[in-house]
């Protein structure tokens, strides 16, 4: 992979040293072109209004089979939507619920997702359970069963934790929901663009994912799959339900579609410089040389999983000593390194999202810059 030639295409890389890819991405300038487009087209007036939103209109008509191509659904699966909180929303408000029905999540949620569960109990009398992660993951999937009880109604999980950035047995835990009736809802914005994704393979009802992190497209664009049997049981929100339609009438508002131009041209992007595998490849090699170099510094903890098949490119490390606010402040005043504080962690550290286009500079600067913190920490 040409990662030089790939980060001369993104602008915002020349400011600084870069690791918050898990935070927002960093968009190439082909996807800030495509959406900036749109927008000069109403801007200039070369256009009426209503020509303009036609257009923009019958092109993000055409988004559900882009995106369902490159994630292993049906275009009449996915619905655009805003946000992943936008996605939990539809799912969580179109089902249909007892007091007292049963939803797992883990202990390591995002606060959207989080408030959208604890919402759903204070609306409707559910019961949140929480199944601690853990590297191992036939470790979470035991503690999965254990929790399980004839009331569960839903699993809600991330795919790939925000914090710790562990990925969870997917395929696993949406074999073991079907089998009990169990039906799921992934949070994907954390695993969407870092390495390849099958939906159907997966085997998952529904899935809601924002955009603008890993897949490099604008803030404000994402999209929610619903397994066609699963459009069966779930109502819309504004709309009468249609078992017969798409997933598209699970949309609550009109999409900012100018924004979908820069989705479309991040799907693109993607697909040319060789597509997920490749993109996973990338970014794996050079994560797993930052924990091992990590390893090497004296006081220095990562926190994220060890295992191959539950690690990603998110590695969240602790200095001894240190909080991890103080860790993350100095690192960006000190070296210009954007990151961000763990939050979920014990003790607390810093998140750094390894990205396929992150440089071995840029490494080099932050392992310098963790090396001299944890001195300074040892002395204090």
């Amino acid at each position: 992979m040409d990662v030089a030639g790939i980060r001369d295409q993104m602008p915002g890389l020349k400011y600084g040293v870069y690791f918050n890819t898990g935070g927002i991405g960093q968009s190439p300038a082909s996807v800030n072109k495509a959406m900036a487009e749109g927008y000069q087209q109403m801007l200039s007036g070369s256009v009426s209004a209503t020509d303009w939103y036609t257009a923009m209109e019958e092109a993000a008509s055409e988004m559900p089979a882009k995106i369902a191509g490159f994630f292993g659904a049906d275009a009449g699966e996915i619905a655009l939507t805003m946000s992943t909180g936008e996605g939990y929303g539809m799912v969580l408000g179109g089902l249909r619920w007892q007091p007292g029905d049963e939803v797992i999540i883990t202990s390591e949620e995002h606060p959207v997702p989080l408030q959208a569960a604890q919402g759903l109990a204070d609306r409707e009398g559910a019961v949140v359970k929480v199944v601690e992660i853990d590297q191992d993951k036939d470790l979470v999937l035991e503690r999965l069963e254990q929790t399980i009880t004839p009331r569960t109604r839903l699993f809600c999980f991330s795919h790939v934790t925000t914090d710790t950035g562990t990925r969870l047995p997917a395929r696993e835990i949406c074999a073991l929901a079907r089998a009990r009736g169990i039906l799921t809802l992934w949070d994907g914005c954390q695993a969407v663009g870092q390495f390849p994704i099958d939906l159907h393979d997966m085997g998952c009802d529904f899935y809601a994912t924002n955009c603008y992190k890993w897949m490099l497209s604008p803030m404000g664009t994402g999209f929610l799959y619903v397994r066609k049997d699963a459009q069966q049981v779930l109502k819309p929100l504004r709309r009468p339900h249609d078992p017969d339609g798409t997933a598209r009438q699970y949309e609550t508002g009109t999409p900012a579609s100018a924004l979908y131009q820069g989705l479309g041209a991040s799907l693109d992007f993607m697909a040319g410089i060789g597509g997920p595998q490749a993109i996973a490849e990338e970014a794996s090699r050079k994560a797993e040389s930052l924990r091992a170099r990590f390893d090497a510094i004296p006081g220095v903890l990562v926190v994220s999983s060890r295992r191959a098949d539950t690690q990603t490119g998110i590695v969240a490390f602790a200095i001894e000593g240190m909080e991890g606010r103080e860790v993350s402040e100095a690192l960006i005043e000190r070296w210009q390194i954007t990151q961000r504080a763990t939050y979920m962690t014990d003790p607390t550290g810093v998140r750094i999202s390894v990205a396929f286009y992150t440089s071995d500079a840029e490494l080099d600067t932050l392992v310098e810059a963790v090396t001299t913190l944890a001195d300074e920490a040892r002395q204090r």
